[in-house]
């Protein structure tokens, strides 16, 4: 029985401790807005997102332009957009993202403004859009000052995945704390139940190293397969992945730790039961021998 109680408790601690890792890595790296901004302001340097930013801003420009009745080459705006974004665009980078942050939590957050909640969660470019009509101004085109103030967005992602993410953050957020602390209790009781500790350490090394190889799938799976279907509104499927992976690197850094500790722990007690299974044999052989060597002889002398 204590056998079968071990077995399900260490089965049950390794089952919950993705979730548990999971669960931190929401509470610190989404949730807390310093390492949010730390996590995706390198972005501002990478071609895929730098790209879609460019495409977006020309686009609004080129329309808004066009609205006024004026006729520019697009090509032309392009290259002073391209030109803004390479060399200003850093700054720009983490302060929309400030704001995108708080517009995310605030849809975590059950916010009832319908306007952080109408669409989405995007990236709202003024500030570029705003720095490039400075840029066009300077370059000689009197009429970029004639350009209206504008806020054009590149959806990161649709009310319809924020609907998925927020309930899955609600459960994982209210239960962290839990999770972090019953899923190890659940394995250290298991084992401690357990008559043959080492049996049981390789069962709970194993069993870790497959729930991490089990939320790496899944990480897989949302990004090679969810994500393509949730790109929209200007935002390339490069720059969603890019996205994805910055925000996601402690997470799976934190899953192959586990993994790689979990592969180390089944190893470590596989060798070590098999130096005290050798060592009860090797005890075992001496007693025989030497009982044998007490016995008295049964010889009978000869006369």
């Amino acid at each position: 029985m204590r056998r079968v109680i071990g077995s399900i408790l260490i089965a049950l601690g390794c089952l919950l401790a993705p979730f548990a890792l999971t669960a931190h890595w929401a509470a610190t790296d989404i949730a807390d807005p310093g390492r949010y901004i730390r996590n995706v302001s390198p972005l501002g340097a990478h071609p895929a997102v730098k790209s879609a930013i460019t495409n977006r801003v020309t686009d609004e420009i080129v329309l808004r332009l066009r609205g006024l009745g004026l006729s520019v080459g697009g090509e032309l705006i392009r290259e002073t957009v391209k030109d803004g974004v390479d060399d200003d665009f850093a700054i720009a980078w983490v302060e929309i993202n400030k704001v995108t942050h708080r517009r995310f939590l605030a849809i975590l957050g059950h916010d009832p403004n319908p306007s952080v909640q109408e669409d989405g969660v995007g990236y709202d470019l003024a500030p570029v859009y705003e720095l490039v009509k400075r840029r066009l101004q300077v370059a000689g085109m009197g009429n970029a000052s004639r350009l209206p103030e504008s806020h054009p967005v590149s959806l990161l992602l649709p009310t319809t995945a924020m609907t998925v993410i927020n309930r899955t953050y609600d459960g994982l957020i209210a239960l962290r704390w839990v999770l972090l602390g019953v899923s190890p209790a659940l394995i250290v009781a298991g084992v401690l139940l357990m008559r043959d500790r080492c049996v049981a350490l390789i069962g709970a090394g194993l069993g870790l190293a497959a729930s991490m190889l089990a939320l790496a799938i899944a990480m897989s799976a949302v990004r090679n397969a969810y994500l393509p279907g949730v790109v929209a509104g200007g935002l390339s499927y490069a720059a969603v992945v890019a996205i994805f992976d910055a925000l996601t690197a402690f997470l799976r850094n934190g899953l192959r730790v586990i993994f790689t500790l979990g592969l180390l722990m089944a190893a470590a007690a596989f060798f070590a039961r098999g130096r005290i299974i050798r060592s009860r044999l090797a005890a075992a052989a001496f007693e025989a021998r030497a009982h044998q060597s007490a016995e008295p002889s049964k010889d009978v002398p000869e006369g």
